[in-house]
Order: structure tokens, then sequence, then C-alpha cells
């Protein structure tokens, strides 16, 4: 009864999920074109705020889970550079290079959280710094990022009660996740691995599936723009502004096992990631290799 609980669970919040993400594709595409924003802005900015990892983080901090804390940022991270992106270009590859400074802020941000998380403590101290580093990212990303420029023969459209339909989006997308998150500890809760492994592995994928779904389908829906521009949003809120908040909320005593492998894996996937986007293409052979990359650090964490 309780797997079948979780199957049911997993599938509903698949479902929400998806429906969720087309509903704020067409309102994200209609907010950018009508206030000269562009796409890629518009993704890292509204996208980027993972609010469910940021909770499950919290939760797992102040229960003393260390492992299950760090899968929700730096796990959730390397999944969403790696399977995410990866699995986007195997299903819709696309032509894009995002604006330098979303791919500075990028490595900035990784680069912050691997030096806090490195001496094996992350203290409230460390966690107000890295939050304090989330917001000039975030201005710096607004402020040197380029608007949008409409097709021609292209109108902005004047959509209406958009912000309401935003947030009807990210609330079906925090239900959904919840539903996910809710059936995928009742199929694993048998497996047996360590608190470590499970909350990088199965943790940190489970929180970000729906990254996974907000990277696919606007690329598959011709707007690839908001798949990059939520990537790199996402990873620079996961490693600085919700890493930060979790610290914040309880100290963490960062396990040997990260320090040594997963803030290393952390600092290699983002740097194959942020090379590829560079480079203005994501084929089908780009995504292969961002999969494989993430097969390979999963295999290393069980199998250490």
């Amino acid at each position: 009864m309780r797997l079948a609980l979780g199957v049911v669970a997993f599938g509903g919040g698949i479902w929400l999920l998806v429906e969720s993400v087309e509903g704020l594709i067409r309102s994200l595409r209609a907010w950018a074109l009508a206030a000269g924003v562009s796409g890629v802005l518009m993704g890292a900015l509204v996208l980027g705020f993972d609010v469910e990892s940021t909770a499950a983080g919290v939760a797992a901090s102040l229960d003393g889970l260390p492992g299950t804390a760090l899968g929700a940022s730096v796990g959730a991270a390397i999944f969403l550079m790696t399977a995410g992106l990866g699995i986007a270009a195997l299903i819709a590859p696309f032509r894009m290079r995002p604006p330098g400074v979303l791919l500075g802020a990028g490595a900035v941000a990784t680069a912050l959280a691997i030096a806090f998380a490195g001496d094996g403590r992350l203290s409230r101290g460390d966690g107000g710094l890295l939050l304090a580093a989330f917001v000039p990212l975030v201005a710096v990303v607004w402020w040197r990022s380029p608007r949008a420029e409409p097709a021609a023969g292209e109108r902005p459209p004047r959509p209406r009660h958009v912000v309401l339909k935003v947030a009807g989006g990210l609330a079906g997308l925090l239900a959904g996740a919840e539903l996910l998150v809710f059936g995928t500890e009742r199929i694993v809760d048998g497996l047996g691995l360590s608190e470590t492994v499970f909350g990088l592995l199965v943790v940190a994928a489970a929180v970000s599936f729906e990254e996974v779904v907000l990277e696919a389908l606007p690329a598959f829906r011709g707007f690839p723009e908001l798949s990059v521009g939520n990537a790199l949003g996402t990873l620079v809120f996961l490693v600085t502004g919700s890493l930060g908040v979790i610290a914040l909320a309880a100290p963490i005593a960062v396990p040997e096992s990260v320090t040594a492998y997963h803030l290393p894996a952390l600092g290699g996937t983002v740097a194959l990631a942020l090379m590829l986007l560079a480079r203005g293409r994501m084929g089908r052979a780009e995504g292969a290799l961002l999969v494989a990359a993430y097969v390979a650090y999963a295999l290393g964490a069980v199998l250490r």
C-alpha cells in the first residue's frame, strides 16, 4: 500500500509539474516581450528561485541530516547542470549563447560555495556571507544582461493577469514538487543507502526534477532562452542564496566524503556545463556528454 501510494504521488507530481510549466512558458514569454526583457533574463530571475529545494534543505539541516541538507543545494546543482541540461539538449537541441555576465555569475557562485564548505563546516556566518553574495550577483545579472528585441513583424503582446498566471504556475510547481518528493521517499525507502549518498543523489534528484521539466519543455517549445536562463539562475540561487539560508537555519558539519568528492564534482560539472553553453550550441552529443557526466558522478558516489 505504501509503495502504491508513492507511485501514485510520483505520477501525480510529474503531471502537475508538466502542466504548470506549460502555463509558465506561455506567461513568461508574454511577460518578457511586453516588458522588453530577454527570455534568458526572465528565466533566470523568475524561475531561478528554487524554493522547494531550500525548504527541504532547511528541514534537513534542523533535523541534523547534513547529507540531505547539502543534497538540496550542492547535489541539486550538480543534477541541474548535468542531467537537466543534458536531457533538454537530447530532447530539443538548441543554439543559444547566454550573456557572459550570467555565465560568470554561475562560476563565481560555485567557487564561493566550494570555498565556504571546503573546510568541513558551514557556519551561520558562512551562510550569511553566501546569502549576502547572492544579492549583488543577481543585481549584476539584471544590470548587465541585454534586453529583448522583438522579432521582425512581432508585436509585443498585451498579456492579461500575467502575474496571477505566473503565481499560479509557480504554486503548481511547488505542489507538484512536494508530491514528487513524497512519492520518491516512499519508493526508495528500502534501498539502504547512507544518508549522505541518499541526500546528494536521491533527494537532490527528487527536489530538482521539476527543473528538468523547466529546462526540457521550453527548449522543446522553441524557447531555449528560458531553459538556459532557468538553469543558470537556479545554479546561482542554489549555491549562494539557498545554501546560505540552509546554513543560517542550523550550522552544517560537512561530511568528509562531500569535501573530498562531491565538492570537486560540483566544480567539475559546472565548469563543463558553462564551457558547453559558452560555445553557443547544445546538440545531442553535448547532451549525452552531460548526462554521462552525471551517471559517472552518481556511480562514483555509490561505489565510494
